[in-house]
């Protein structure tokens, strides 16, 4: 491993691994209702809001916070414009101030985007929600503030004032240079108006598009005799005559698909399924056409050259490198995987030779070889279930020896949790002390979205030398203004990190999770799938409380958009390995029970994992595609560039009558940018091979990782915090972060 890694603090100390004290309390708060309500009457008296917000209790509160917050912004704009006329020192802080305004107003947003998510109550989910739309528009026009960008600029063309940057602090101005200049705010008056519509016009096609029923055959009519055994439950499908009447978009179409022996009747369905409406492609290719004009405007080839300026990639050639060598990589899984689906049809066909595996053939071979499978005994269901306090404490303990980082239950103070589900943990380091917060609110309840959600409700910064007490009179210079006239300025719990300088607001986050809980006398037990979202949840936890920067911007999950998903995936990988499952039970050194069984699971979870990873890139490339230079042309046809692409680079031959990417709703929030997730995985592969696979729970390789790469959470170039903690020759050939770097990466390959 490359050992040079440049380390945000002092030399590390020689690693052993911790002494663990008993922990069995953590999971108690979890598992046993009785201890969580002993617990929950002793929080303390005082009153605070929501995730410790001052304001967020009622709806009174949420209201003086969105104003506090918009005018205490208002008075650091023109402290920032001012910056110029107030002297040599107020341009020296413009960058911090810039900061300053931005975690002003996420202060507020960002507790309003998780509350009106998650909170029960209906009256306060609207008032948080009016807040977050108030703050949010506000801070789209400070985006084209041209004063801003004129000071900014004007700081960052002064090497007296730049070359006293710290890495955070010239890392936050730059991110900052590149939100406005996206913008559009460096064009003439003219054209930023023209921005302003483009990007206007953009929003308004994409919820067409996100809100669109795309397909040209509402339902399909199937007489029931075609369907054999299948049985329909779906309340959605129609019986009439003899016909079932199955709506296109029901997952009683989907079942059909991988149930349903009759090659006619999957064809059927899968072409009806896959049609789409003349109006749903014209409404996706008009977002394309808008976004390459609106690129065109700000001086780029295509929109996709506009949104990877500033990621690892840094331009779709790159982009489409990677995605290339990943394909060529994986080859031959993608051939053994269709190989199996030819042996399956030939075999149920009866058939001299191997057939033509169609798109309508996939999901019902793929079945059957799983359920061929099974009847052979070579797949084990019996998979371990353990209880959420069980694997709380467990990556409280591989916190522990990766990073000499711990859970600790948190009382709450009154007000602070928004329901009874919902517990709240101290992350404590052994070095710094309690270096964040994080709030669980892991189970399903009506009215709370599905799926699971990591939220950052406050971020690192530093705040000693905020110099609010100054906002004020910068702010108006030669002007007699009463700082009484104002609200006070926002004070965040400012707390010193051990071996640090100054004082820190610390990493607040709420995991979101949808898990079932049975019963409330009961502990809730997690399947390893579930457990496995737990850990990917955690990993980007704990990048949001080890990534504490002096600066907002750029602290904890705030990075490239192609880099975020490293630490997650990452923590994917170590979920598997023996030495962490032990982890889960009461012994640690307790070997786990059914080692067979997850062998088995994760043998079974990986057939035909090529198909998917194949499906993944082709989805990557139609994105980086209709996202190039070809959208601006006259004759740009979206179905003809999907069927190219199906037939060059997927695996099942293109059907003229389908036009899938009518409903990749990802086009619109991922524009550009879908190729991210299958890029982590082979940069989470590379680092878990290097550093953790054969023993996960080191602490020398954990503090690496550490120090390498999740304390910059977003202050230093991603390829070398990667290239710290790979070896020399893997670090050479992807640390200046090229073409070469891309390819290296593509070739890497993807764990499946």
């Amino acid at each position: 491993m490359n050992h040079s890694i440049q380390s945000r603090n002092a030399a590390s100390p020689v690693y052993s691994q911790p002494k663990r004290k008993s922990d069995n309390h953590l999971c108690l708060v979890f598992d046993d209702q009785q201890v969580w309500k002993q617990l929950s009457n002793k929080s303390t008296t005082e009153s605070v809001g929501v995730c410790g917000h001052p304001h967020f209790s009622d709806i009174h509160g949420i209201q003086f916070a969105a104003q506090q917050a918009i005018q205490r912004s208002q008075i650091l704009v023109e402290r920032i414009c001012n910056a110029p006329s107030n002297g040599a020192e107020e341009m020296r802080k413009v960058v911090k101030h810039l900061d300053r305004l931005s975690d002003t107003l996420c202060s507020v947003i960002d507790v309003a985007e998780f509350v009106r998510h998650a909170h029960p109550d209906n009256n306060i989910r609207e008032s948080v929600h009016q807040a977050y739309s108030q703050l949010y528009s506000y801070m789209n026009v400070l985006n084209t503030d041209t004063r801003l960008h004129k000071v900014l600029s004007e700081a960052l063309a002064d090497e007296q004032i730049v070359k006293h940057f710290t890495a955070d602090e010239y890392m936050s101005a730059i991110v900052l240079l590149h939100d406005f200049e996206k913008s559009g705010i460096h064009l003439p008056i003219q054209k930023r108006k023209e921005f302003v519509d483009l990007s206007d016009r953009i929003i308004h096609l994409g919820r067409e598009f996100m809100q669109q029923n795309p397909r040209a055959i509402r339902e399909v009519k199937i007489p029931l005799a075609a369907l054999g055994r299948l049985h329909l439950s779906d309340s959605s499908v129609t019986i009439k005559n003899g016909y079932a009447h199955i709506p296109t978009d029901s997952s009683e179409a989907q079942l059909i698909l991988k149930y349903a022996s009759n090659e006619q009747l999957r064809k059927q369905v899968y072409e009806s399924v896959h049609t789409a409406t003349k109006e749903s492609i014209a409404v996706l290719e008009q977002m394309l056409k808008t976004r390459a004009e609106l690129a065109v405007l700000v001086g780029k080839s295509s929109f996709a050259e506009l949104q990877l300026q500033d990621r690892m990639a840094k331009s779709p050639e790159h982009v489409e490198a990677f995605l290339r060598k990943l394909s060529e990589h994986q080859s031959s899984l993608f051939k053994r995987d269709m190989q199996l689906l030819q042996y399956a049809k030939q075999r149920e066909l009866n058939l001299a030779s191997a057939p033509v595996v169609n798109a309508w053939d996939r999901d019902y071979y793929m079945h059957l070889c799983g359920v061929e499978e099974t009847q052979n005994g070579s797949v084990n269901h019996h998979l371990p279930y353990f209880t959420v306090g069980s694997v709380i404490r467990g990556l409280s303990r591989l916190f522990d020896s990766l990073y000499g980082v711990r859970f600790e239950y948190a009382p709450m103070r009154s007000g602070e949790s928004w329901h009874d589900q919902v517990r709240k943990l101290n992350v404590v380091c052994e070095n710094e002390g309690k270096i964040g917060v994080i709030y669980c609110d892991l189970f399903s309840r009506a009215g709370k979205p599905p799926g699971a959600a990591h939220y950052t409700i406050r971020t690192s910064r530093r705040v000693d030398d905020d110099d609010s007490e100054n906002d004020v009179r910068f702010a108006f210079p030669n002007r007699n203004v009463d700082e009484a006239n104002f609200l006070p300025p926002i004070v965040q719990p400012a707390e010193r990190v051990q071996g640090r300088d100054g004082l820190y607001q610390l990493p607040v986050i709420a995991l979101s999770c949808s898990f079932s809980l049975k019963s409330r006398n009961q502990p809730a037990y997690l399947s390893m799938y579930e457990i496995e979202t737990l850990f990917h949840e955690m990993g980007h936890a704990m990048h949001s409380m080890l990534g504490r920067t002096d600066f907002h911007n750029v602290a904890g999950t705030r990075c490239a958009t192609d880099f975020v998903e490293l630490p997650s995936i990452l923590m994917e990988h170590f979920i598997w390995h023996p030495k962490v499952l032990s982890l889960f039970m009461d012994d640690p050194n307790t070997a786990v029970g059914s080692p067979a069984s997850i062998e088995s699971f994760l043998k079974q979870r990986k057939s035909f994992n090529g198909i998917e990873l194949n499906s993944q890139i082709l989805m990557a490339l139609v994105d980086q595609r209709y996202h190039s230079s070809i959208a601006k042309s006259d004759n740009f046809s979206s179905v003809k560039e999907w069927h190219q692409l199906q037939d060059s680079v997927g695996l099942f031959p293109s059907v003229a009558s389908a036009m899938w990417p009518v409903q990749f709703h990802h086009l619109f929030g991922y524009a550009a940018n879908y190729y991210s997730y299958l890029f982590d995985r082979a940069l989470a592969r590379k680092v878990w091979e290097t550093n953790f696979k054969e023993n996960p729970l080191d602490r020398e390789n954990g503090q690496a990782f550490r120090k390498g790469v999740l304390e910059w959470g977003g202050s230093r170039d991603p390829w070398k915090c990667i290239a710290d903690v790979l070896e020399e020759e893997d670090a050479s050939k992807i640390v200046n972060g090229d073409e070469v770097a891309m390819k290296t990466v593509g070739d890497w390959g993807v764990d499946v």
